[in-house]
């Protein structure tokens, strides 16, 4: 027995000397001694490897023997260095800077530069190198470095000094904002299936906080004709080696150099315009094979960026297995401004340990694309220092240990209450506008009220109106929120104070669901849909041109709301309503000016000239019930909640509504059922984004109807008015509403700039270009039809519209619309 024993022992040792593994440290520099950031180095004939931080240095954990490792930066020689490793060690690295030949090309005057059969050969094995590998599985690092280079001493009459430094930032109002590291699996299979997890996740500052990096969003091919970078333009960027490349760039053929067996070739890429969505810089060809050796690129705000200024892309690819090359590492660098503040950061992602000949399972790949693991961000520092692939700066370090310091801070009951005595600091000015609200941050809970300033309007129904809102809301231990809302209402004309409230609880967070109550006295525009017509346009409407478009009705009443997603892509929601209902008429008459030859109009939806009532009062029992499809649905798990990335096919919305008459003495009879079918983001590459919408409906049984049960539209009256996905910009939000069928149709293209980038001017402004089409038909109105034309900019648009069939005539206008 002893002798087994120690015969185990020695084996459990002796494995433990085998796997024994020692550190490599080093730094890359160029010839001039110095630092070269961001160089990858992998062992030779694998995909294992690392790349070099900012400080040029690196780092690998490798076991006893002798490894030839391989280096490589964009413009430097690549160098082989054999070394071996016995214990840890310490490694300078010194690259030499490219020297490029001409080899046997000839460059003859007004002769085609060479550089352009080499992109025509690029461009023929574009789809073949695009999908010659058909799945493959790596390992995943990201680190994301945001830094402030500048600030203002104010900023919107406050001192961002006190600010600045709470975040960590030094006196110099400089400093990291942000930075966070993942590790992930990444699978992929063609033609566009992913299945990625995270396995651990670090952000600065925040221990319990998930980074939102992902690979799925990361990584770009140029072996696509379009590169689409997220939330970075509304259109995609035209690749240099894509189909159509030559319409846009003009290439330079800058020398070749030898790389083990291969020859690369140098080429650089120019805008042919300034102002189209393209690159700059240079890509790195393989002779022979044609394929992407590596790139160095750019694209500026020249191209319609959004949020920065310049944005730089450098990869590097190794051959992996069987003349096959993947991904090494990829590196956005980028800078930009606003509002004076000055910023600048990295992107980086490290590949490694490809595996191109993968065997996923039976249904391995889902609608899911990330999963991220619940215990991704409990990893201590000493986990992270043996599996980080890239060291962290001096600077990281530091911003790692100060953030954490000022966590701790922020979490202590001292600290809370500071902040809390801060925020909720009397301000009458500000009481006056924007209302008073008040937090208490280790209950996790706040209230407010809305200031007078914003919620005093006037109508023809009750004249002058003063209507705040309380809102309490309530985060509590187990994530669920509670939100309770109170809103009074008090005419000054018709001496009427009423109040309703709600109560809502979120209660599953990561499916959406939620339940809700609510009841009351409300005064309700008649299309509540939408509510097309704010208060205060409508006053400004009555008081200055007698034009009372704002149609009201009172009801008391009791409601009940739902809705979950049930599962990914179906959701499920509906209402049950209780209500007595109760017409209104004009009866306050007061203008800015006489206006003698205007009278105001009724109360009343129907066109009608006379001051009546619209209906008689009644009660209704109502019951609405909507489910949304959104077929193959892609999304993000996380721990606490979902991130729903979209889908590729059109979205789907049936509605049915019933009028349910005998309980409670309700008296509404009806039936109504509706769909829709819809797409809110079809990207067209570098012609922009289009959206469309086809909805139809049909009123079953119509034994019972009134008007506000009718299928309304969104419409407006007035000049200026908020955008709506399915809006009419010259159409009456009550005149055509209907009780029986309809047919409504809406396309929108937004070409992100397309053509007015090319005038200087227009440029400068960053100004979109939309067109669109509405189409209506109804037993109301027939064959309604309004093309428009805009510009728009941060959600603000302005449109020219012409109209056909309205009422037999066509007309023209301007519309102001806001989206936000």
């Amino acid at each position: 027995m002893k002798k087994l024993l120690f015969l185990l022992l020695c084996l459990l040792s002796g494995g433990m000397a085998f796997s024994q593994q020692f550190t490599l440290k080093g730094i890359t520099y160029d010839h001039e001694k110095s630092i070269l950031p961001f160089t990858s180095i992998y062992i030779q004939g694998t995909s294992t490897g690392t790349s070099a931080n900012t400080n040029g240095e690196f780092q690998l954990r490798l076991e006893k023997g002798k490894y030839s490792l391989m280096f490589r930066a964009v413009g430097y020689k690549q160098l082989i260095r054999e070394v071996n490793i016995s214990k840890d060690t310490e490694l300078s690295v010194a690259m030499e800077a490219e020297a490029y030949q001409l080899k046997d090309v000839v460059i003859k005057a007004n002769a085609e530069d060479p550089a352009y059969e080499m992109i025509r050969n690029a461009i023929r094995k574009r789809k073949e190198h695009l999908t010659e590998v058909k799945a493959y599985s790596c390992d995943t690092y990201i680190k994301g470095v945001t830094k402030l280079k500048n600030a203002p001493k104010k900023f919107l009459g406050r001192e961002v000094q006190g600010e600045l430094k709470d975040m960590g930032l030094d006196s110099g109002k400089r400093g990291i904002l942000y930075l966070s590291e993942s590790i992930s699996k990444f699978n992929f299979q063609q033609p566009n299936k992913i299945n990625e997890e995270m396995i651990s996740s670090k952000v600065s500052g925040n221990s319990n906080g998930f980074s939102f990096n992902q690979a799925t969003d990361f990584l770009i091919s140029f072996y696509k004709n379009t590169v689409e970078i997220s939330d970075l333009s509304r259109v995609g960027f035209v690749s240099p080696i894509a189909d159509n490349a030559m319409l846009f760039y003009r290439y330079k053929f800058m020398g070749t150099f030898r790389e083990g067996n291969d020859w690369i070739n140098k080429i650089q890429v120019i805008s042919r315009r300034k102002y189209d969505q393209v690159f700059n810089g240079y890509i790195y060809i393989i002779d022979d094979s044609w394929r992407i050796h590596s790139t160095d690129l750019e694209i500026t705000n020249n191209s319609m960026i959004e949020g920065i200024d310049t944005l730089k892309i450098k990869q590097q690819f190794i051959p992996v297995k069987n003349g096959k090359w993947m991904l090494a590492s990829q590196q956005y660098d980028y800078s930009g401004g606003i509002f004076s503040f000055k910023f600048l950061g990295s992107y980086t992602g490290v590949f490694s340990n490809y595996d191109i000949e993968p065997n996923f399972p039976p249904k391995f790949f889902t609608n899911r694309v990330l999963k991220v693991n619940a215990d991704a961000n409990k990893r201590d520092s000493t986990y992270w220092a043996g599996i980080r692939p890239m060291l962290l700066t001096p600077e990281e370090r530091r911003d790692y240990v100060k953030k954490d310091s000022i966590k701790l801070w922020r979490s202590s009951d001292k600290y809370r209450d500071s902040i809390d005595r801060k925020a909720n600091k009397f301000k009458l000015l500000k009481v006056l506008t924007l209302g008073y609200a008040h937090q208490n941050t280790k209950e996790k809970e706040s209230w407010r009220i809305s200031g007078p300033l914003f919620n005093i309007n006037y109508n023809t129904v009750e004249g002058w109106v003063y209507n705040p809102g309380l809102t309490y809301r309530k985060t509590l231990k187990d994530s669920t929120v509670l939100i309770a809302k109170i809103n009074g209402r008090y005419g000054f004309e018709n001496k009427k104070l009423t109040a309703n409230a709600s109560l809502g609880y979120v209660y599953d967070r990561k499916h959406n669901g939620y339940v809700g109550l609510s009841g009351g006295t409300a005064y309700t525009d008649f299309n509540s849909n939408y509510s097309a017509i704010p208060p205060l346009f409508n006053t400004i409407s009555t008081l200055f041109s007698k034009e009372n478009i704002l149609k009201l009705y009172k009801k008391d009443f009791v409601n009940v709301i739902s809705g979950r997603e049930l599962s990914n892509g179906l959701y499920l929601s509906g209402n049950l309503e209780y209500a007595s209902r109760t017409p209104l008429i004009n009866t306050s008459f007061r203008t800015a000016s006489r206006f003698p030859d205007k009278e105001f109009t009724a109360n009343n939806p129907y066109p009608s000239s006379g001051n009546d009532y619209a209906f008689t009062a009644h009660k209704a029992l109502t019951m609405g019930i909507t489910v949304n499809i959104a077929f193959a649905q892609t999304y993000i798990e996380r721990p606490d909640f979902n991130i729903r990335q979209g889908s590729v096919y059109p979205k789907l919305q049936l509605d049915y509504r019933k009028g349910i008459k005998g309980v409670f003495n309700s008296e509404v009879d009806f039936d109504y059922v509706g769909a829709r079918i819809f797409d809110s983001n079809k990207k067209l590459g570098i012609l922009g984004a289009f959206r469309y919408s086809v909805a139809a409906g049909k009123f079953l049984n119509r034994k019972k109807l009134y008007y506000m049960d009718f299928k309304h539209f969104a419409g407006s009256d007035i000049f200026v008015y908020t955008q709506f996905t399915d809006g009419f910009l010259l159409l009456s939000p009550y005149e055509f509403s209907t009780g029986k069928q309809f047919l409504e149709a809406h396309f929108e293209h937004n070409f992100g700039g397309l053509f007015l980038s090319k005038i200087p001017l227009f440029k400068k402004l960053k100004l979109e270009e939309v067109i669109g089409v509405n189409y209506l038909s109804s037993d109301v109105i027939k064959n309604y039809t309004e093309a428009y034309v805009g510009v728009q900019r941060f959600g603000l648009r302005l449109n020219f519209v012409k109209n056909f069939n309205y009422n037999n005539r066509s007309s023209t206008g301007f519309r102001i619309s806001a989206a936000f």
